[in-house]
């Protein structure tokens, strides 16, 4: 599919297979490929559409002050999904982009048929911490070289070598300029606290239980703000179990869709 443009920004969205559509979006750092262990599970069974958010992979990596608040981003997200057709979709959102799913569940839901959100928070949940350092070493560093702090962050540890080298590899082709931009600007002023409790959709909530960068705890306080959210918690694994335990984080997830 050709880029799409959504707010005069350029938004590449790639898609598979045949059936009801899901979408899935990513997180920080990330992109539509972080995908591959979801591929083939998903397109043999849905239409399976992969965004790359503004300021990420092949999509526009605009520069204007507060173009990357999870409004903003929630915004392009529903053009596409209106853009796609309109049908509502399955959302499936990963970290950052379980912000922007519970910010789209708020604000159009009748986008979505359903809510997946793994990793993440009804606000900014990253400890000060994580944020801090991360901040602190992107001011003098490049992208190849600031990523592993955020692969160590970010696995499980002891970790596979094979997710540490994955990892290192997708973090290091960021553009350093639009990545600063959004982890500035996304990641402190969300705070959906008084309107999560709205959400009339069925939800399923995936938490690591060794999650660093957003605790469990944020995942579960999630679930229980969501009437009738369904609670998933994935032992040993960090912040991306869609690689670190594919099969554990797709498995409910695709019972989940095929229940709703």
């Amino acid at each position: 599919m050709p880029l799409m443009q959504c707010n005069g920004v350029n938004i590449n969205v790639r898609s598979w297979g045949e059936g009801a559509p899901v979408l899935f979006v990513h997180g920080l750092g990330m992109s539509s490929d972080l995908w591959d262990n979801q591929l083939r599970p998903f397109s043999s069974k849905y239409r399976m559409h992969a965004v790359d958010l503004r300021g990420f992979g092949r999509s526009d990596k605009p520069n204007t002050p507060g173009c990357y608040s999870i409004e903003l981003l929630t915004q392009d997200i529903a053009a596409v999904v209106q853009g796609l057709g309109g049908e509502p979709v399955h959302f499936v959102g990963t970290s950052m982009g379980g912000y922007i799913g519970v910010q789209l569940a708020i604000t159009a839901p009748e986008l979505c048929r359903s809510l997946s959100l793994c990793h993440t928070g009804y606000r900014a949940s990253i400890s000060e911490e994580v944020l801090s350092s991360r901040m602190s070493v992107l001011q003098t560093q490049t992208m190849e070289e600031y990523a592993p702090l955020v692969t160590t962050q970010a696995l499980a540890q002891p970790a596979d070598p094979v997710n540490t080298e994955w990892l290192l590899e997708h973090l290091a082709r960021n553009d350093h300029r639009a990545y600063s931009q959004v982890l500035g600007e996304s990641l402190r002023g969300f705070d959906a606290s008084t309107e999560v409790g709205r959400i009339d959709l069925p939800t399923l909530v995936i938490v690591g239980g060794e999650d660093r960068v957003i605790p469990p705890q944020a995942g579960r306080d999630l679930a229980a703000k969501i009437p009738g959210a369904k609670l998933v918690e994935i032992a040993a694994v960090g912040h991306i179990s869609y690689m670190e335990r594919p099969d554990e984080f797709n498995r409910p997830i695709l019972d989940f869709i095929a229940s709703n």
